[in-house]
C-alpha cells in the first residue's frame, strides 16, 4: 500500500491543495491525478484537477475532466460554474451562458449560479437580465455579500451613481468592515460632486468606518490651522479619534487586549526596578524610585518620537489622494503614545506609595503642569523629526542609535549634578534633563519643581514649535510630492 493510500481523503486532499495555494499547478494536477484513481466517487479531484490544469493554459485536459464532472457531479454548484469559467477563458460566450443554464436547470436555487449569471450578462452589457439574475442570487443568500457588491457594480456599470452610492450603503450597513465599500462611495460622492464626503469615505477606507463619526470638512483643511477655529476643533478630533482607533485595533489582536496597556509598562518597571534598584544600585537613596521615575517620562518621549520619525511616510499615500495635512500624522502617534504611557504615571505612583509612603505629597498637584510641558516639548520635537525623515529617509535607521544616546545624556539611570567637571553643567541644557528633575522634586522629594528649568523647557519647545509651523507650511506640496516619487 503506498503512503497516499493510507490517507484519509481530507488529508489527501488537503495534501494536494498545498501545491495550489503555493501557485505549483503541475505539482497539484499531478497529486489529483493521483487521488481520482483512489477516490473516483468524489468531485474534488476531478474539480480541483480541472482548476489545476486551468492555470496552467492546459484547457483540453481541463475540459476532459469537466466532461466527467458534469456526467457523473451535476449535483455539485462547482461543477457547473468550473464549466462556465472554462468557457469564459477559452472565449467561448455561446458555451458559457450554456453552463450557467444548465447549472440553474440542475440545481436551481444556488445563489452563486445566479450571481456567475448576472456577471456574465454584465459583461455582454444586458443589463435589466444581469438585474434580474442579482435580485434572484441576493433572495437566496442572507449570509453573503458577494451578490450586494454586485447589485452595486451593476449601477456603477449604468453610471447611475446615485444609485450606486445607496448600494454601496446597503453593503456597509449590512458588513461595515467590508473596505472597499467605503472606497467605491467615496467614487460615487466623486461623481456626484460631493468632494467633502468623498474624502470622508476615502479616510474611512483607509483608517477605518468609526472616522465617519466625526464631522471633519476635509476639503478645507489647508486654512484649518490657521483660520478657523472650529476647523482647528475638527482636525484635533480627529488626531484623537484616529489614535483611540489605532489603540483599539492593536489590541483587538491579542488575547488579553486591553490588559497589555497595564501588563507592558508594569513589566518594564518591574524589571528595571528589581535590575538596577535591587541588584545594581547606583548609590542613590531609593534608587528604585529614583530610576522609576526618570523612566516613566523617558518611555513616553522615546516612544512617541520613535513611532512618528515614519509616520509621514507612511500617510503620503492618503495626502496624495486627499487634503489631509502632514501634521495629522505625527500627532495621531503622539497622542497614541500618550494614552499608552499614562496607564505607565499611575503604576509610578502606585509603586512610589508602596516602597516610599513619603512620595505620596502635596507637591504631585504640579504633575499636571509637568506632564503638559513635556507634551508640548514631545509633539515639538516628533513632529520636528517627521518632517525631517521624508527628505533625508536614511536618518530613520539612526533613531534608535539616537535615543540610546540621549537616554544616556539625560540623567535617567544617574544624577546628572553628581557628574565630575563641567560635564553636568553642559547636560543641564538637555531639556530633557529638566524634565526629569521635575518628576524626581515632585515624586521623590516632594518638593515643588524647579519653574525656571520648566520655564526653559517650554520656550524650547515653543522655538521648536514655531520652527515646526514654518516647515509644516512652506513644505506641504513637498511632503506629497514625497510620496508620489
Amino acid at each position: 500500500m503506498t503512503q497516499t493510500e493510507m490517507l484519509t481523503p481530507a488529508e489527501a486532499f488537503a495534501l494536494a491543495m498545498k501545491p495550489m495555494r503555493e501557485g505549483a499547478w503541475a505539482d497539484a494536477a499531478a497529486l489529483w491525478r493521483v487521488f481520482r484513481e483512489q477516490y473516483k466517487g468524489h468531485p474534488a479531484p476531478w474539480l480541483q484537477g480541472a482548476i489545476s490544469h486551468m492555470r496552467q493554459g492546459q484547457y483540453i485536459h481541463a475540459d476532459e475532466l469537466l466532461d466527467h464532472a458534469r456526467k457523473y457531479f451535476a449535483q455539485h454548484a462547482n461543477t457547473w460554474l468550473l464549466s462556465a469559467e472554462s468557457a469564459r477563458l477559452q472565449g467561448s460566450s455561446a458555451y458559457e451562458e450554456l453552463y450557467l443554464i444548465k447549472g440553474r436547470e440542475a440545481l436551481g436555487s444556488h445563489w452563486e449560479l445566479f450571481s456567475h449569471s448576472a456577471a456574465f450578462e454584465l459583461r455582454l452589457g444586458r443589463i435589466q437580465q444581469a438585474e434580474a439574475f442579482n435580485a434572484k442570487a441576493r433572495e437566496l443568500t442572507t449570509e453573503r455579500i458577494e451578490p450586494w457588491v454586485q447589485f452595486a457594480e451593476i449601477a456603477e456599470k449604468q453610471g447611475d451613481w446615485e444609485q450606486a452610492k445607496q448600494r454601496w450603503q446597503a453593503v456597509i450597513d449590512q458588513r461595515p468592515e467590508y473596505i472597499r465599500a467605503y472606497s467605491q462611495i467615496a467614487n460615487a460622492f466623486k461623481q456626484l460632486g460631493s468632494p467633502v464626503e468623498a474624502r470622508r469615505y476615502r479616510l474611512a477606507a483607509q483608517y477605518g468606518p468609526d472616522l465617519l463619526q466625526v464631522p471633519v470638512l476635509v476639503a478645507h483643511a489647508d486654512a484649518a490651522l490657521q483660520k478657523d477655529k472650529s476647523r482647528l476643533k475638527h482636525f484635533l478630533q480627529l488626531v484623537n479619534t484616529k489614535a483611540v482607533l489605532n489603540l483599539k485595533s492593536e489590541s483587538s489582536r491579542t488575547h488579553l487586549n486591553y490588559a497589555w496597556v497595564i501588563l507592558e509598562p508594569l513589566l518594564h518597571l518591574i524589571i528595571y526596578y528589581v535590575l538596577f534598584g535591587r541588584l545594581l544600585n547606583a548609590g542613590v537613596e531609593n534608587y528604585g524610585l529614583f530610576l522609576l521615575s526618570g523612566l516613566v517620562p523617558w518611555m513616553w518621549f522615546n516612544k512617541a518620537v520613535c513611532t512618528s520619525a515614519t509616520s509621514i511616510i507612511g500617510g503620503q499615500s492618503l495626502m496624495v489622494n486627499s487634503n489631509v495635512r502632514p501634521e495629522f500624522f505625527p500627532l495621531v502617534s503622539i497622542v497614541q503614545s500618550t494614552y499608552k504611557q499614562l496607564p505607565a504615571l499611575l503604576l509610578l505612583l502606585i509603586l512610589g506609595l508602596l516602597t516610599d509612603e513619603n512620595s505620596i505629597s502635596w507637591s504631585l498637584l504640579y504633575l499636571p503642569l509637568i506632564i503638559a510641558v513635556q507634551f508640548l516639548l514631545t509633539v515639538s520635537i516628533g513632529m520636528l523629526i517627521a518632517a525631517i525623515i521624508p527628505f533625508a529617509r536614511d536618518l530613520a535607521n539612526l533613531i534608535g542609535t539616537g535615543m540610546t544616546l540621549l537616554m544616556f545624556m539625560s540623567g535617567v539611570i544617574y544624577n546628572f549634578q553628581a557628574l565630575p567637571g563641567s560635564i553636568g553643567e553642559w547636560l543641564q541644557y538637555n531639556p530633557l534633563i529638566q524634565l526629569i528633575a521635575a518628576y524626581r522634586d515632585v515624586i521623590l522629594h516632594g518638593s515643588i519643581p524647579d519653574f525656571i528649568g520648566l520655564g526653559y523647557v517650554a520656550v524650547f519647545a515653543a522655538g521648536i514649535g514655531l520652527l515646526n509651523m514654518l516647515i509644516y507650511s512652506k513644505q506641504r506640496r513637498n511632503f506629497v510630492r514625497r510620496g508620489m516619487a
